[in-house]
């Protein structure tokens, strides 16, 4: 079948969210034996993977809408633009809940991102003489919470050798603390067990990057769809994550993180994330953070064993070309 794929030319960089999904999609449907072409209006559907002001509806051909989203309400321009495709698609349950709400009247499906067999599990044992390492990845997206992570393990654990933490940026950080001067300054400065890394990584120097640490710390406010728990927990990784967006949270286990909805506009929520969004957001539990991250670091051998065992099962559950004929049968049914 011929299928037109369409995004922005942002969204064709796989070094962020939209391009790495969207590569991993056509891939799917390349490798099911389809062709698919950009923008191709001779093409009978196009899915258009976007925000949906950038959708490009051609005249007279079936037209997708799949967009994610974070937070509980979408502009008013969205849900007219979803409304003017033949069918929605989300990343999750929530995220197809909130278009709902929103005033989208089309079909709504969900398809959800998958993971690839490179992100494979492995065994974390953590070795005498050697600190538990943990990772937070995300920086410099306010709505990741770097900072939270930072200030808590700091708390928790300050220049304590037994413990580490390392930031993997996406090529900055925002992240600040104040010294002895009160100045504000990167905290790798202060804590020689902080590591920040602001390089761009490959695809397999993440995974490495995974292997190499404990636990993913990531207190997020809310994910459209979320590759980087995932990621975590397919390579058999500990995972502190809010979770209550996510549509793979019964494997996120019992190192969930507490969170409580909260408006985007109030005070306390990062000003980037408020001024990009409307409605509300999973505001992370602070205090039930600290309790998480201590009740990982001391119980790690069994936790270790808990994800590792589960990891097997997300590969299975989350295979791209699996969910991908699964979003898609409809569509090969009705134009095939």
């Amino acid at each position: 079948m011929n299928i037109s794929y369409y995004t922005i030319r942002a969204g064709l960089n796989p070094a962020v969210g939209f391009g790495y999904a969207g590569q991993n999609i056509v891939n799917s449907l390349q490798e099911m034996g389809h062709t698919v072409k950009f923008a191709n209006s001779k093409a009978p559907v196009q899915l258009n993977f976007t925000q949906p002001h950038h959708f490009k509806l051609h005249r007279g051909q079936y037209q997708i809408g799949y967009t994610p989203w974070e937070s509980t309400k979408i502009r008013p321009e969205w849900r007219d633009r979803f409304n003017e495709c033949d069918e929605v698609w989300a990343t999750s349950d929530w995220t197809a809940e909130v278009y709902k709400n929103n005033g989208v009247t089309k079909p709504i499906f969900v398809y959800p991102h998958g993971i690839e067999k490179r992100w494979s599990p492995y065994k974390r044992v953590l070795q005498k003489g050697k600190p538990l390492k943990f990772l937070h990845v995300g920086e410099p997206s306010p709505r990741k919470d770097g900072q939270l992570v930072v200030d808590t393990f700091i708390k928790l654990f300050g220049n304590n050798p037994e413990y580490h933490l390392t930031v993997k940026c996406h090529g900055s950080s925002t992240i600040r603390i104040y010294n002895s001067r009160n100045e504000l300054i990167s905290p790798d400065e202060m804590y020689s067990n902080i590591t920040i890394i602001k390089q761009e990584y490959s695809v397999d120097q993440l995974v490495q990057l995974h292997h190499m640490h404990h636990v993913l710390v990531y207190p997020t406010w809310g994910e459209g769809f979320g590759f980087i728990p995932l990621q975590a927990l397919a390579t058999g990784m500990p995972v502190i994550s809010t979770y209550d967006w996510a549509h793979y949270q019964k494997f996120l286990g019992p190192l969930k993180l507490r969170s409580r909805l909260t408006d985007a506009a109030k005070e306390g929520v990062p000003k980037a994330v408020g001024d990009a969004h409307l409605g509300s957001f999973y505001q992370p539990d602070k205090e039930h953070l600290e309790d998480q991250m201590v009740d990982a670091a001391i119980n790690f051998k069994a936790y270790s064993g808990y994800y590792f065992t589960q990891s097997t099962k997300i590969h299975e559950e989350y295979n791209w070309i699996q969910l991908t004929n699964n979003a898609f049968d409809h569509i090969f049914k009705k134009f095939s």
